[in-house]
């Protein structure tokens, strides 16, 4: 079965983010729903606002939890994988 990989916040960092901030989750890959489609990411970028989402100080962006293990916010290119 294909998995998702997800690297998540784990830790809130006070400096510069390490690897330890930071966690692989890995799920199975939904099948997608009627109306839906399923796409494969196919680059990422990891933008400077990033890091104010990283912090829990007020912000003009929503902060990234760190207990739900949300995965960050963003708009990236994908490919079609499945209708």
């Amino acid at each position: 079965m294909p998995m998702n990989r997800q690297i998540l916040l784990a830790a809130r960092p006070e400096a510069a983010p390490e690897p330890q901030h930071f966690r692989l989750a890995e799920t199975p890959v939904p099948q997608p729903g009627d109306g839906q489609v399923l796409l494969k990411t196919l680059w990422l970028s990891l933008d400077p606002y990033m890091r104010g989402r990283m912090s829990a100080a007020r912000s003009y962006a929503k902060p990234v939890e760190v207990r739900r293990g949300d995965g960050r916010r963003h708009r990236e290119p994908g490919g079609g994988v499945a209708p």
